[in-house]
């Protein structure tokens, strides 16, 4: 389910990669916490949406702030509007899977399905996530049925980090 507020992400504390300042897509809302894309033009737009004005190319971590830059954005003033930029942060944090990760899954890729939820698969899609679970070694046909859904390509978000001793996952942003 895609944000439709602020929130709070709890962090592992670890040596942090390189953070930059980043301006959000005209027509988009980015709220704090929320994972973001870098477009092939610089801008920011949340994980997972469409109709991007250059296509997004690689997630670049979690928005320290909210900013709109939206229509609606008019109603607001100060740093929360217009085109000035907001950073970015990197780090380990606790993100909502789509399916729970097992330690088995700890230190595979992650990647985004919206601005708050991730997935073990690099795919959506019926075809895509048979491939993804299947057995390292095993042969997955290509011949679906046509009735089967396509997949569609996500964004890598990190890996997976290790688990919290009530189970809670964290993902490493780098």
């Amino acid at each position: 389910m895609a944000l439709k507020q602020d929130r709070a992400v709890e962090e592992k504390l670890v040596p942090h990669a390189p953070e930059f300042g980043h301006r959000v897509a005209k027509g988009f809302r980015v709220y704090r916490g929320s994972l973001v894309a870098v477009c092939a033009d610089g801008t920011i737009v949340p994980a997972g949406v469409t109709d991007t004005p250059s296509a997004p190319v690689a997630i670049v971590g979690l928005a320290r702030q909210f900013k709109d830059h939206s229509a609606a954005g008019s109603m607001f003033n100060g740093d929360r509007v217009g085109t000035h930029p907001i950073w970015v942060k990197k780090g380990c944090y606790a993100l909502p899977f789509d399916t729970a990760p097992s330690w088995a899954n700890v230190g595979q890729p992650v990647y985004a399905i919206d601005d708050e939820t991730v997935s073990l698969s690099a795919r959506s899609g019926t075809v895509a996530a048979a491939a993804d679970a299947a057995p390292f070694g095993s042969t997955i046909s290509s011949d679906a049925p046509a009735s089967m859904p396509s997949s569609t390509a996500r964004l890598s978000v990190g890996t997976l980090a290790g688990f919290e001793v009530d189970g809670t996952p964290y993902v490493l942003i780098v």
